[in-house]
């Protein structure tokens, strides 16, 4: 009876869980409305996620208490050099810890619904599915807003620009971190549809792409193009021999090489065109695509050598250790950043982190032929490339609920596949 009861307050509390998570990102819209209409946002955001943290952490300790140790056990891994800079330094290590708590929490949020699937799979799936649904819906109504006018604008006015109202990003406030969400959304929706009901995914498919187009940014409008010309064809590309994966990607190089040969064109009927020729003629193609990240990088580097040892590096500065000195204190490259502000611990967390999700993908792909592996595999790689040249995905705010679940959504369905081949070989 005590354990029925325990099993009955985990569903309360998993339940809870499930409506925090499922609109998360209106709260995330509601941030940005009252920092454009009052000039302040009373932390909500942060403090709604921080409950969502919490509550999954409560979670996890109550099933699982040797994966729980794992998170205090990453925040004393990459802590040191940023506690040695306060102790120099002075102030105030919130930022740090703050910063700790978002880089950990894709992992909370994968452990968390594999420690629900094996209370009840069949429910972690439906779990994952509502969340995504719900939030993709209000993303949508967020960008239906935007282009009626209401919200932010994707780029600030920049004195080149014979339009200073380019793109759209609705109420919420970081467009690099709506373009990820955005993909990752996007990524679960157009697979599960393609599966199940066709004419949703063609819906999908144009609402996403309509979404990336309002909101003018590279990694949305070519990462949304991506998912949806190539999500179809997974399942028909990991059954193929290596030759034969060779030829298509020749093929996918060979159709790159046109869309970059026509992007001119492409660009124009966006109106984005006139901001990236700007670029293109004071930077080069390197300027275009790290929108300066490269000259913010080299200026931080400059200043952390001069400030502190060889040593102190290692560990890592801290953001206390640059933003002492630099009001840019970040260079928007993930993995600079995260060596920067936690040394070597931070580079290896940032490897740890994408290597796994993208060797778990590719090892199910292998023994399970899983079509939602191979979807991972491309979104994943996807993101290691934008957190590379644009920075804000690891360190995300509003993608680790989403990008932690999908992650654990393969191992699920892989799981509940091997268990109903397991009766079907036991009766034969």
């Amino acid at each position: 009876m005590r354990l029925q009861g325990f099993f009955q307050q985990i569903q309360w509390l998993d339940k809870l869980i499930l409506m925090l998570c499922s609109c998360y990102l209106l709260v995330d819209a509601c941030n940005g409305f009252l920092l454009n209409q009052l000039g302040r946002s009373f932390g909500l955001s942060a403090l709604y996620k921080v409950m969502m943290l919490l509550l999954m952490l409560l979670s996890l300790s109550l099933r699982t208490g040797k994966t729980f140790l794992l998170f205090p056990g990453l925040f004393v891994l990459l802590l040191p050099g940023a506690f040695y800079s306060w102790l120099q330094l002075g102030g105030s290590l919130a930022a740090d810890l703050g910063l700790l708590l978002k880089l950990i929490s894709p992992v909370i949020a994968f452990y968390y619904l594999l420690s629900l699937a094996k209370l009840d799979s069949q429910f972690a799936l439906k779990f994952l599915h509502q969340v995504f649904v719900f939030n993709y819906v209000i993303v949508l109504v967020n960008f239906i807003l935007g282009a009626l006018g209401y919200g932010y604008t994707s780029y600030l006015p920049q004195e080149h620009l014979s339009k200073v109202d380019l793109g759209s990003k609705g109420f919420f406030n970081a467009a690099n971190e709506l373009s990820v969400v955005l993909l990752v959304l996007s990524a679960w929706l157009l697979h599960y549809y393609w599966q199940k009901q066709k004419l949703i995914f063609i819906a999908v498919a144009a609402s996403s792409v309509w979404c990336a187009s309002l909101m003018l940014t590279k990694t949305g409008l070519l990462g949304s193009l991506i998912l949806v010309l190539l999500i179809p064809v997974t399942p028909w590309l990991i059954r193929l021999n290596w030759s034969k994966l060779a030829l298509v990607a020749a093929l996918l190089a060979v159709i790159t090489a046109l869309v970059i040969w026509q992007a001119p064109l492409l660009l124009a009927q966006l109106g984005l065109a006139e901001k990236l020729q700007h670029i293109y003629q004071q930077q080069g193609l390197l300027g275009v695509l790290l929108s300066s990240r490269d000259k913010y990088a080299a200026e931080i580097w400059q200043v952390v050598s001069f400030y502190y040892s060889d040593l102190h590096r290692v560990f890592g500065v801290g953001l206390i250790g640059v933003s002492e000195h630099l009001w840019k204190f970040w260079a928007e490259s993930d993995p600079f950043d995260l060596y920067i502000f936690y040394g070597v611990a931070g580079l290896l967390f940032f490897f740890w982190v994408f290597i796994g999700f993208i060797a778990q993908n590719l090892r199910l792909c292998r023994l399970f032929a899983s079509d939602i592996a191979a979807t991972l595999v491309l979104l994943n790689l996807l993101l290691l490339m934008v957190s590379c040249i644009a920075g804000h995905v690891i360190s995300s705010g509003m993608l680790w609920p989403v990008w932690g679940f999908i992650n654990a959504a393969a191992l699920i369905q892989c799981q509940l596949q091997q268990n109903h081949r397991e009766p079907q070989h036991a009766a034969q």
